[in-house]
């Protein structure tokens, strides 16, 4: 009886934990809620500032699962979450890839969230898009892929001479068993090519052992930006402008600092 009660709390447990680990695989690697403070100027360049933090404390304190509750594509606001506690009711999280531009803004087609188990899909405008993200992304996209180039090419540098090290070893041992009048001269001097050989080639794994760990720093900083694969994703809080252009509701992510670049 004992020995039942023992592996019905050790299955419990195995549940349990296979279901936070099902949960957090659902989350993405960089930081859902990032820069909380936004900032909107209106015509008369009057600037007023929006502090999300209620919004994402309340956020971080949902269940971590992400479900798939998508309805068909619409023209208008996904509907209130259902908890009556939620601040800042007409911020969303919008995620989705960028389609196209309008002037300085961005078309996306969007998932938009009002908690992390409940979306709309929509395609929608964008104002104050996160463009400087973007540029980010495929900067270090681009220095990933010279880093790619670099470390293949020292690959082939360490190859070629760990090559010639064993062609000149093995002249070096020819030699020493050739017992010719050019031995001696044959041992010292494929000897030395050999030791040159060696260092060019330690130097070339050196190198790549340097570029693989500034590879490693670069893709550690982009987990840190919202992507799919190699295209950039858009996830951001936005706010709903209660209007539309040509029928796609517009959304607003703001300025994350006070001065625009």
């Amino acid at each position: 009886m004992v020995q039942m009660k023992i592996m019905g709390t050790m299955l419990l447990l195995l549940v349990t934990l296979a279901l936070g680990a099902s949960a957090q695989t659902n989350l993405p690697p960089w930081k859902i809620c990032r820069n909380p403070v936004r900032y909107f100027r209106d015509k008369n360049h009057q600037q007023t500032t929006v502090d999300l933090s209620p919004l994402f404390q309340w956020w971080e304190r949902q269940p971590l699962v992400i479900t798939n509750k998508a309805t068909a594509d619409t023209n208008a606001a996904p509907d209130a979450a259902p908890q009556d506690d939620r601040p800042l009711t007409g911020w969303y999280r919008v995620t989705g890839t960028k389609v196209g531009t309008i002037a300085a803004t961005w078309v996306v087609d969007a998932a938009v969230y009002t908690s992390p188990t409940i979306h709309t899909n929509a395609r929608i405008v964008l104002y104050h898009p996160p463009t400087l993200e973007e540029e980010n992304f495929n900067y270090i996209q681009s220095q990933i892929a010279e880093a790619d180039r670099e470390i293949a090419n020292a690959w082939d540098v360490y190859t070629a001479n760990t090559n010639a090290q064993a062609i000149a070893e093995a002249r070096v041992e020819y030699y020493r068993n050739a017992h010719i009048k050019l031995s001696v001269d044959g041992v010292r001097d494929y000897s030395a090519l050999a030791a040159l050989k060696e260092k060019a080639a330690d130097a070339a794994l050196d190198q790549v052992d340097k570029l693989e760990a500034a590879r490693s720093n670069l893709e550690d900083q982009l987990d840190k930006i919202p992507h799919r694969g190699e295209v950039y994703q858009v996830d951001w809080f936005a706010v709903f402008l209660g209007k539309s252009k040509q029928g796609v509701p517009i959304y607003d992510l703001g300025l994350v600092s006070p001065t625009p670049p």
